[in-house]
């Protein structure tokens, strides 16, 4: 079991209590501790950036790197895991350490002689001082300051092992951070760092007030509303993203449904596949409206309705690197790294099927176009999902993805998802779907959000 880093950045308005606890809780949960890492000492070379003499610039970042040290050790004794917490000192742990010297020697020594990891590094850190809306005067100056706080990261992360007396660390962040993530793959030096990990874990969006005290059906019958999340997923659910406006198979389905019940839809949040039980548990919406697969992982804690449609799922890799990715030598080579969005169809087949690849995660709440754009970049160098989405993203992509399985690695049915306490709307969501597959509406559908639909493996079962 890795041992997992939460990162934490003094000044950043991110950490409100409400995101540390998430932070905390989830990551004692998954893996039964934690470590908080406030780089609160490498924090004043940001500072000096920004234009503070080093005695100022030391008063900035010192004072709010222990209010989020305190706060996360507060939250961590009301939540009752404060003896599965620990937050390291920086200064008294780390900053006078040899071994950890050497490491950021190291690291120092990579990025002076490795043009294409410089190149990340000072993009990654130009970008932080630019989001603060601070007047720099000198941006490429400023740059080779703050530097320090990104190369001492990364070097205490090499360090952390022995540290933590771990065989491997998990870095937990709540947004990629690429150079990392390339770092790690031994993008920059050609090194797997098979001890280090990276884990995206972000929290939900809370929108909507929990309703108690009374049955599911009941409070729907009595407000005659349904309250409905979603993600954008073609064809079964489609977001304009210039005017707003929703779309797709499982979109007018469900509008359908509401109507002929007499119920109105309440669009309460937007939701991620790994986090979709997480809000029907805490009753923050009744129902999911996006394609989702029944993988095992979701059968476990979530009721799914009859499936809609099936689909097949595919390796997909850039076409330039379609002949070596073929190879029987790369499905078993540990260095190949797969993009997955946790909780996702993505993620259940690469622990399945792949698990020594490398996983390279993005956010819950993107769509799947992001998978594919991360190996399109190069951030990754395959995915797994459905040939529609891909036919839709080569059209605009100047870098075409291509397929490498010789059969589908997935059929699936496509489903609604729905609490386990939602027996009574299964009931009667599902005969829906069955008249609607029956009379040919699904297949109408189909034919109007996904005109091509039987030659990209989408089909009625």
């Amino acid at each position: 079991m890795p041992y997992p880093i939460i990162g934490m950045s003094p000044g950043n308005s991110y950490f409100k209590d409400e995101e540390v606890s998430y932070l905390l809780q989830t990551t004692v949960n998954r893996f039964g501790k934690a470590a908080i890492l406030v780089a609160d000492i490498p924090a004043i070379a940001t500072y000096m950036a920004y234009g503070y003499p080093e005695n100022r610039a030391r008063n900035k970042a010192i004072p709010k790197g222990n209010n989020l040290k305190n706060r996360s050790l507060r939250i961590a004794e009301q939540l009752g895991i404060a003896d599965k917490v620990r937050i390291i000192d920086w200064e008294e742990e780390i900053e006078k350490d040899t071994e950890y010297k050497k490491y950021y020697a190291s690291i120092q020594t990579l990025y002076e002689t490795n043009e294409a990891f410089a190149k990340e590094v000072d993009g990654t850190t130009l970008s932080v001082l630019l989001g603060s809306e601070r007047e720099i005067p000198n941006s490429k100056e400023a740059t080779k300051i703050a530097v320090h706080y990104l190369l001492s990261e990364l070097a205490f992360l090499e360090f952390a092992p022995s540290f933590l007396d771990a065989n491997q660390v998990i870095y937990v962040y709540h947004r990629n951070w690429p150079v990392y993530e390339r770092y790690v793959s031994g993008a920059f030096d050609g090194k797997h760092k098979q001890h280090l990990d990276f884990l995206l874990l972000e929290n939900p969006k809370e929108t909507y007030e929990p309703r108690t005290g009374q049955s599911l059906m009941d409070r729907i019958q009595v407000e005659k509303t349904l309250r409905c999340s979603f993600t954008n997923y073609p064809p079964g659910f489609i977001e304009d993203e210039k005017t707003g406006v929703f779309s797709g198979v499982f979109h007018d389905l469900i509008k359908e449904f509401a109507k002929e019940q007499g119920w109105k839809i309440l669009w309460s949040e937007e939701t991620g596949y790994g986090v979709i039980g997480e809000g029907l548990k805490a009753g923050r919406f009744d129902i999911f409206v996006a394609p989702t697969w029944p993988i095992p992982e979701r059968l476990q804690e979530l009721t799914l309705s009859q499936p809609v449609y099936v689909s097949d799922v595919w390796i997909w890799v850039r076409e330039k690197d379609k002949e070596i990715a073929s190879s029987k030598e790369t499905f078993s080579n540990q260095f190949f790294r797969v993009a997955i969005k946790e909780g996702d169809i993505s993620d259940s087949i690469a622990k399945a099927d792949f698990p020594h690849w490398r996983k390279v995660r993005v956010p819950q709440l993107t769509d799947t176009e992001e998978l594919l754009q991360f190996v399109a970049k190069g951030d990754a160098d395959a995915t797994f999902t459905e040939a529609f989405l891909v036919e839709e993203f080569n059209k605009e992509s100047e870098v075409q993805l291509v397929n490498i399985a010789e059969n589908p690695i997935r059929t699936f049915g496509k489903c609604f998802v729905l609490s386990e306490q939602n027996d009574n709307l299964k009931v009667i969501l599902d005969e829906f779907i069955t008249r609607k597959i029956d009379d040919g509406t699904v297949e109408k559908l189909l034919d109007r959000h996904a005109p091509d639909h039987a030659n990209q493996g989408i089909r009625i079962k």
